[in-house]
């Protein structure tokens, strides 16, 4: 990297330090090629466009497995609720039943 800033200074095209700024600021070393490092950053370019891009997509998905996972519970708690009704009125007719009110 060190190596990579002293290399800046040679070079006079403009297009070429942004580049090599640019490089530098996501953490990537220069390779000294102007071609190679304008497609080098041209690819991190593209890789985080589509991260940006998908995180809404994977947000979406997230929510949409998340809501299942809710209903089931819903659905899960309802259930438990209706067995508990149940076996509260058997336990009431058991206590008529067996004379124990």
């Amino acid at each position: 990297m060190i190596q990579a800033v002293g290399a800046i200074s040679q070079y006079s095209d403009p297009e070429y330090l942004r580049i090599l700024r640019e490089l530098m600021a996501l953490g990537i070393t220069p390779s000294g090629n102007k071609d190679t490092d304008k497609m080098k950053l041209e690819k991190i370019r593209t890789e985080l466009v589509q991260k940006i891009q998908t995180k809404p997509e994977e947000e979406q998905k997230h929510a949409l497995q998340v809501q299942p996972l809710e209903a089931v519970k819903d659905t899960q708690q309802a259930r438990l609720e209706e067995e508990k009704l149940g076996a509260m009125q058997i336990s009431e007719l058991n206590k008529l039943y067996f004379g124990l009110l």
